[in-house]
């Protein structure tokens, strides 16, 4: 005969717990029991014995049924009738339970012993006395012996001391009657425990247990039971995302989750809102990760997970929302891979337009020239926007593509607004994103379950030297204010780029305020904090740097205290690692083996210094990539001691040389939009030379229109802008087009020309003779 089929219906709790082994929660089997499966080697030698003395001591020695127990039954029950006993085998049992026998009458009984023969034939005694142990019934809806001793005593079955085991071993021969929830029941299990213990002494003698006591002394001690209803549910949103993702997880599953990280971190949570409450947002999520091990160690997806209020059992940290700005460091990132920029290159920050996209500033204004580490830190839209529109292969779609965001529709349906969070995405993508900046470009995905080994699949989406850069930026982003929160949490804080352990960071804000964001990093951690209401609602004060920095920093300062505090008592021989060459932030470059250098760049324009710049600072830069090269904006020009008028060529005595700024037309007139003031040349002697006035001066270029664009018509004619980049001391631009003079323009002022269908060569000259061209085509629609 084929062998019998146990427990093939049976389906199983899955115990969630934490890296120490803390339980999250148990869920119930599909038939709403709580039933775990464990092994034999995992349950406690003291279970085992027990459960053989009191269940059945012969179990080894039958083959399924032993006859002289099943003749004392009948004789006590059907002959004497003084009592029922059942008579009926471990295997017997087993057999009862896998196939719901009655036994209760003769022709059951025999199908029982029967059906327990059958049983033996097949499997050896360790299978059948797991199977047993994984079914007996401990009162209510639990069943199994790991499921009582996690429900009863927080502890896995291999962790039970003799006392509590023998008060297991007897609950399932009557689990009604001796249930340990009530007072009635738990004094029938202290009595039945009792005749267990005297069988125990007469089989084994009087054991010793624990520091010299007698076995009798423990079993004077009272025994305390948790209740179900007394289960944790700890990191609700973090467990449904799990049981969403692994629905046929079973058994005991080790996660990532660090229950007093988790705690704390709620705790942070219910004290910033409280604190804030007049301000009108309502709920926020918290989402903690390592990135050393790619594990998340925190996962805060509401405030409150039973407030129907503010849709508690949302889960901000899978939610799909506007990133706000958290995406800008990604664009400068790339920036810096392609050789655009470096961190101080000075950028533009004017009114701007990129074909029917119009972006501007949070605060609506404009700050003119501004160097690439400050446009970051400061969330300017419009530099970032310009820096995007630039980018090649990849751009920031095609990074966010790969590092897997989901949901992401055609790229020509976001445009440039991607980079301000026109694409919405999940506070666990932006953390993913962030922890490829601080494992150097390396993007990997997070790890939910707990294990020694470290096990991610690695994918380079950015240079190592490009996303240490960016973290050098984002740790310039100086601490939130802090003076409300504190006073109300008695919390402190330091600047965000504390030198010991720095916190690059950033902000977002989305369209209408709806969301409040802030995202960063130190040399292990990266935090994410969102601000706001699940309901979409906008309010005012839902700024990144107002209403999510204050939880941000909080949370983060806490952490580092509470790291600083772990490594002073732990030692190094007993610390737990599963990092696979984690990256040391706090390492200088050429020990993380970067191709990054410092170099001296003038202040003022962000290029190598002349050697009339006034004032020089050091910048990092790519060697090869970073574009570098000596600026000529300052330049000493001799000026007539008496007419204080430019000379055409130096005289000593007669002339003296002073440095001017010559900043081309587009960034003096930033300056004089922010209301900078910079030192312009004087004019020429009138009897100069054109070869004297060209001699260090910059030709200009053309900005409009477009190199390699076709300008289509709607009209016959059209007006089409001529416009270009002109040196400081060039006061007229003069336009060809085929050599053919059209007129002329001043700095800043575009020329307008009446556009018509053909292929033309443009040419602009200045003022010094230098010229600039393009070619130029015009179409009819």
């Amino acid at each position: 005969m084929p062998a019998p089929k146990l427990f093939e219906w049976q389906t199983w709790s899955t115990a969630y717990l934490d890296q120490d082994g803390q339980l999250l929660r148990l869920t119930l089997a599909d038939d709403e029991t709580y039933r775990l499966e464990t092994q034999l080697e995992d349950v406690s030698d003291a279970l085992i014995q027990a459960a053989l003395l009191y269940e059945d001591k012969d179990f080894y020695d039958h083959s399924g049924v032993d006859f002289s127990a099943i003749g004392r039954a009948f004789w006590h029950t059907y002959v004497v009738k003084n009592r029922q006993i059942g008579g009926s085998t471990i295997t017997m049992q087993v057999a009862r339970m896998s196939t719901g026998i009655d036994s209760s009458h003769i022709p059951g009984k025999m199908q029982q012993m029967l059906y327990a023969l059958w049983i033996e034939a097949h499997y050896s005694k360790q299978e059948i006395l797991t199977a047993y142990l994984n079914h007996l019934p401990y009162g209510g809806n639990i069943e199994g012996i790991e499921a009582a001793s996690l429900i009863y005593f927080n502890k896995p079955a291999a962790q039970l001391n003799t006392a509590e085991a023998m008060a297991l071993a007897v609950i399932p021969q009557n689990p009604s009657k001796r249930s340990p929830l009530t007072t009635t029941g738990y004094t029938h299990l202290m009595e039945a425990r009792a005749r267990l213990l005297q069988l125990w002494q007469e089989e084994y003698g009087e054991d010793t247990y624990g520091k010299n006591k007698q076995l009798t002394q423990w079993f004077d001690l009272p025994l305390h039971f948790r209740s179900p209803r007394q289960l944790p549910f700890e990191a609700p949103h973090f467990v449904n995302h799990l049981q969403q993702t692994r629905p046929y997880a079973q058994n005991r599953l080790l996660t990532s989750i660090k229950l007093p990280q988790q705690k704390r971190l709620e705790a942070w949570v219910d004290r910033y809102l409280s604190n804030t409450q007049t301000l009108g947002y309502r709920n926020a999520s918290v989402l903690l990760l390592n990135h050393h091990t790619m594990e998340v160690e925190a996962w805060v997806g509401s405030a409150d997970f039973f407030d129907d209020e503010i849709s508690g059992q949302v889960d901000g940290v899978t939610a799909k929302r506007s990133p706000g700005s958290t995406l800008k460091p990604f664009v400068y990132a790339l920036a810096m891979d392609q050789g655009l920029i470096h961190p101080l290159s000075l950028l533009k920050d004017t009114p701007s337009r990129f074909a029917a996209y119009t972006p501007e500033n949070y605060d609506l204004a404009y700050a003119g020239p501004i160097n690439a580490t400050n446009a970051l830190i400061t969330s300017r839209n419009v530099p970032a926007i310009r820096l995007a529109a630039q980018l090649n292969t990849p751009n920031l779609y095609q990074l966010l593509e790969q590092a897997g965001v989901t949901d992401m529709k055609a790229r020509n349906h976001y445009g440039l607004s991607t980079v301000l969070g026109g694409m919405e995405t999940s506070m666990l993508e932006l953390v993913r994103l962030y922890a490829m900046l601080a494992n150097l470009g390396k993007f990997q995905s997070e790890q939910l379950i707990h294990s020694q080994a470290l096990r991610v699949k690695e994918n380079t989406l950015l240079t190592p030297e490009s996303a240490w850069l960016t973290y050098q930026m984002l740790s310039q982003n100086p601490a939130t204010d802090q003076r409300v929160l504190s006073k109300a949490t008695n919390a402190s804080l330091t600047d965000g780029s504390s030198s010991n352990n720095p916190i690059a960071w950033k902000t977002g804000t989305s369209f209408a305020f709806r969301d409040a964001w802030s995202v960063g990093f130190d040399d292990q951690y990266v935090l994410a904090v969102w601000v706001g209401n699940f309901d979409g609602e906008g309010n005012p004060n839902l700024v990144g740097r107002k209403a999510a920095a204050p939880l941000f920093f909080n949370i983060f300062r806490d952490l580092q205290s509470t790291k600083v505090q772990s490594a002073r008592v732990q030692s190094p021989k007993v610390r737990r690692t599963k990092e696979s060459n984690p990256v040391d932030l706090t390492l200088p470059p050429e020990q993380l083996g970067l191709n990054v250098k410092k170099v001296d760049i003038c202040e003022a324009t962000g290029f190598l210094p002349g050697k009339h710049c006034p004032m020089t600072v050091k910048s990092w830069f790519i060697p090869g990539v970073s574009p570098i090269k000596t600026g000529n904006v300052f330049r000493a020009v001799p000026v007539n001691i008496q007419s204080g008028k430019r000379a055409c060529r130096h005289q000593p005595g007669k002339t003296r040389l002073d440095v001017y700024e010559f900043w081309p037309s587009d960034l003096s007139r930033l300056f004089q939009m922010a209301g900078i003031q910079r030192k312009q040349p004087p004019e020429y002697e009138a009897d100069c030379q054109l070869e004297q006035l060209s001699a260090d001066a910059t030709p200009p270029r053309i900005t409009t229109p477009v190199k390699g664009l076709v300008y289509f018509l709607t009209e016959d004619e059209e007006q089409l802008p001529f416009e270009a980049i002109l040196d400081a001391d060039v006061k007229h631009a003069y336009w060809f087009l085929d050599g053919s003079f059209i007129g002329k323009s001043t700095p800043n002022k575009p020329l307008f020309w009446n556009a018509k269908p053909g292929h033309y060569l443009l040419t602009v000259t200045d003022d010094h003779g230098l010229t600039d061209s393009i070619e130029l085509e015009v179409q009819k629609i």
